[in-house]
């Protein structure tokens, strides 16, 4: 069994995974673990064997499976869903491949997760100077989504809807993952914070990528609701998990 698993979700474009390969074996190299890594995409998602050849020739120390998803398209969640129950690991790491994520910061959240953080958060907005260069419209509903959840769920947390995270797997599949959609990111915070596990957090910048053209804020903030909504029914008495 390896230590960690890094699940990354492809809804749409592979070509961008070997770039990521290069800069992810870059930093594997600099902190090295028992790793494998999980790519997971549609069914029909012509790239995904030439990418399964391309890391095998290039990372031969890497392991690296390719999974495609079967019964039509898949959105994010279910992609994570899929990844995850795949995995053998203790831990898992959702990471994009469209260079939105500092992929630097790998060492410290495995380091934190080593310390004893079920789940471990990456935020973009610690640092007020940093979370400046966002875009207003996503500035306002973090600032919104983290009222409500301050005041839904008691947890004051910066950046719960952010899918780069690191957890332990084992604790958040037994918590149970149901959304489809981005909505699970905030599913997994928000049920790791109600069951009373260690979060913590480890600040990263903000990455503006063109690459990804699958995220929609309008579309994913229903899911987001829902997710407060469960916790707070959860918090009245309404199981959740």
């Amino acid at each position: 069994m390896n230590e960690l698993s890094i699940v990354i979700p492809c809804l749409s474009s592979l070509r961008e995974l070997p770039d990521f390969f290069q800069r992810l074996g870059g930093e594997l190299m600099k902190n090295p673990t028992d790793v494998d890594v999980i790519v997971v995409t549609q069914e029909h998602a012509q790239e995904a064997t030439k990418i399964a050849a391309h890391v095998k020739e290039r990372y031969p120390w890497l392991q690296c499976s390719v999974l495609q998803s079967t019964g039509g398209p898949k959105s994010y969640g279910a992609l994570v869903r899929f990844g995850t129950a795949y995995s053998s690991s203790r831990y898992v790491a959702l990471v994009s491949p469209y260079n939105e994520d500092d992929l630097s910061i790998l060492g410290t959240m495995l380091s934190r997760a080593r310390g004893g953080a079920q789940l471990v958060q990456a935020t973009r907005y610690a640092d007020t100077d940093a979370a400046s260069g966002m875009p207003w419209k996503y500035r306002l509903y973090q600032r919104l989504y983290r009222f409500l959840v301050r005041l839904c769920v008691g947890a004051d947390v910066t950046d719960s809807t952010y899918a780069y995270k690191l957890f332990d797997r084992t604790f958040v599949l037994a918590l149970g993952l149901t959304h489809n959609g981005y909505s699970v990111c905030p599913e997994i915070t928000l049920k790791s914070l109600l069951a009373g596990a260690h979060v913590a957090y480890v600040p990263t910048t903000f990455r503006v990528s063109d690459l990804n053209q699958d995220f929609h804020l309008l579309k994913e903030g229903v899911g987001y609701l829902r997710v407060l909504w469960r916790a707070i029914a959860h918090r009245m008495g309404v199981q959740w998990f």
